[in-house]
């Protein structure tokens, strides 16, 4: 081989290589931004918003409700749904607007509201805290121990193993803790998260959280007011 084909052959290699490495990078970035949820909180534009089918409401009337955790009266006027992931900071953004939801508009019986789990494989202890929180409804604390897990996200979420955490959440919480460590370690509640899962990507769930206001899905963080006017159009006609 000729000195100039050598060259010729190191160029390419050099200027390969790195762009292979971009490609593949580039390639994790989409996979990553196809779930928002990891990277922090985002808005909620119109951009963000679509309207689902009929079908699809029925759907949830027969069959998603029964897997989320409700509150509220089932003849409210609307039923607003989350689908979240405790390990991902956008559902930590949204928590608070969460409970002013089921503060004001449940407790008046404006609507009722349905969480449902959609932990994410990016978050390491997302589906841990998920089977935690659906424990912590057997013992009909779900809601108290729903926010708590909410509240101490950035603690627990940086542990190599938050389980000693969960089981302090759960005496915090008025929880029988050895009652929610066995359920953790029998894996009870997976069944129902991951149909719960099925749920969300059977709707085209997109980023955590994503709010559906009657049949207005909302991907990522959406405020409180932009709430309220999606029910206002949705129930004043």
């Amino acid at each position: 081989m000729s000195p100039q084909n050598t060259g010729r052959s190191s160029l390419f290699g050099a200027l390969f290589v790195p762009a292979l490495i971009l490609g593949v990078l580039i390639i994790l970035a989409i996979l990553v931004i196809s779930f928002r949820g990891g990277d922090g909180p985002s808005g909620a534009g119109n951009d963000n918003v679509r309207t689902l089918s009929a079908d699809t409401m029925t759907a949830f009337d027969n069959e998603y409700d029964a897997l989320g955790e409700a509150v509220g009266s089932a003849d409210a006027p609307i039923t607003i749904r989350e689908f979240a992931d405790y390990q991902c900071p956008a559902c930590g953004a949204f928590a608070p607007t969460a409970r002013r939801i089921r503060d004001e508009l449940v407790e008046s019986g404006k609507a009722r509201f349905i969480f449902f789990d959609f932990p994410l494989p990016m978050h390491a202890h997302a589906q841990q805290a998920a089977v935690a929180a659906r424990c912590a409804a057997r013992q009909d604390k779900f809601w108290p121990y729903h926010d708590r897990l909410f509240e101490t996200q950035r603690d627990w979420s940086q542990r190599d193993d938050p389980s000693s955490m969960f089981l302090d959440m759960a005496v915090e919480t008025g929880i029988n803790a050895q009652r929610l460590e066995a359920c953790m370690t029998q894996g009870g509640p997976d069944d129902v998260i991951a149909r719960s899962q099925e749920a969300g990507k059977a709707i085209g769930l997109r980023a955590t959280p994503t709010v559906l206001v009657g049949d207005q899905m909302f991907s990522g963080v959406v405020s409180y007011d932009r709430i309220q006017q999606a029910i206002a159009e949705q129930t004043d006609n």
